[in-house]
This record gives structure tokens, sequence and C-alpha cells, in this order.
């Protein structure tokens, strides 16, 4: 039986992945599919280079976006509703206008 060796990544190479996927508004499992990584090994490097110590070496700053994926699609669903209901209420003072507009008085 053959041993698997573990792979080793350069700090560099860690870094920017890192800051890749703090940056990127894609998951963190597509990101480290995209790099041939593990989730969970993304996730233990962006605990480690994102919240550095002073044993660590310099840490990379999260400037990412503020809401993850699904947040954004959340807020974009919600938000695509109160347009269908505003064009509702818009047809429907149209339609009662012209109604109005029509009968006599």
């Amino acid at each position: 039986m053959r041993l698997k060796t573990r792979r080793q990544y350069s700090i560099e190479f860690k870094r920017h992945v890192v800051q890749y996927s703090l940056e990127s508004p894609d998951t963190l499992s597509s990101v480290a599919e995209q790099f041939g990584l593990h989730p969970n090994v993304l996730c233990r490097w962006r605990r480690e280079l994102v919240t550095a110590d002073a044993h660590s070496p310099a840490g990379v700053p999260n400037h990412g976006p503020t809401k993850s994926l699904g947040e954004l699609e959340r807020e974009n669903r919600k938000l695509k509703q109160r347009l269908e209901r505003a064009e509702l209420e818009v047809e429907i003072l149209k339609k009662a206008t012209e109604y109005f507009a029509k009968s006599p008085k």
C-alpha cells in the first residue's frame, strides 16, 4: 500500500488564495474547488492568516464583501417581491383612475 504524501504550499500561495476568497463573492467551497483544495483547509488558512498574532506571519487584511452570497440572494428576492407589489399597486391605481374618469358625476 502506497502512502499519500502531504502537499505543502508556500506562504505566498496561501496568502493569494485567502485574499482571493475574502474578495470573491463566491462561496468558500467554490473557491476551494477552484484551487484544488478541501474547504476545511481553506477555512483553516483563513483563520490563521486573517487573525494574525505575534507568533504568526503578517495577516491578510479582510477587505472582502460585507455580505455573503446567500445574504445578497435573500435581499434580492425581497427587493423583487417589493417591486412586484409596487408595480401591482401602480396598475390598480391606473385602472381606478380610468374608472373614475369615465363615470359621470
